[in-house]
Parts: C-alpha cells; sequence; structure tokens
C-alpha cells in the first residue's frame, strides 16, 4: 500500500544505475512544470487535459523507476475516466504531494 503522506524523499529504482543518471535528471527537473499543470487544472472542461498528463506520468514514472508515482498517476487517470470530480480531487492531491517528494 502507498503511504502518500509520508515525507520521505523518493528516488528512482535504478538511482544506482550510470546509464539512467542522466535521463533520471531530466525527467526529475521536468517534475515542477507537471505539478503546476496539476495545480491548475480545476475546471471540468480540464479533465482530459488531467487524464492525460496521469496517463504521461504513468507511463514515464515506470519507465524511470518512479512505480509509486506510476501507480498514483493510474488511479488519477481512473478518476479522470470515471469523471468523479471529488475523487479526482483526492488523486490529484495525493499526486501532487508525492511529485513534492521525488528527487535524483
Amino acid at each position: 500500500m502507498l503511504n502518500a503522506l509520508e515525507n520521505t524523499p523518493i528516488r528512482s529504482a535504478y538511482c544506482d544505475d550510470e546509464d539512467f543518471q542522466e535521463l533520471i535528471e531530466m525527467f526529475v527537473d521536468g517534475i515542477e512544470e507537471k505539478k503546476q499543470i496539476l495545480s491548475q487544472t480545476v475546471c471540468s472542461d480540464q479533465i482530459d487535459q488531467l487524464q492525460t498528463l496521469a496517463h504521461q506520468l504513468k507511463g514515464a514514472g515506470a519507465g524511470y523507476g518512479f512505480h509509486e508515482l506510476s501507480q498514483l498517476s493510474a488511479q488519477l487517470e481512473e478518476a479522470c475516466k470515471s469523471e468523479d470530480r471529488i475523487e479526482i480531487a483526492q488523486q490529484k492531491e495525493l499526486l501532487l504531494h508525492h511529485l513534492s517528494r521525488v528527487v535524483v
């Protein structure tokens, strides 16, 4: 089970692999922009944009070794598909908190 309210830093499962280091750094550098987009998507007409971002984070999270990020993104994507605004808000907050903990 994910403990999304924890505050410990989150590192990639591949952080010790020198071949992945530069890619992981680039991914982590782009997180702030993703957080801004997540924070700003609140209108009903932005659910598609939020779902797309969640889908992208789901794939990228897994690909860069951030498996919990991938799981949380999948949950947000599903909430968007169901258009459950309460669940979307909850999942978005969990994902934002998780993203704030990601480090190189």
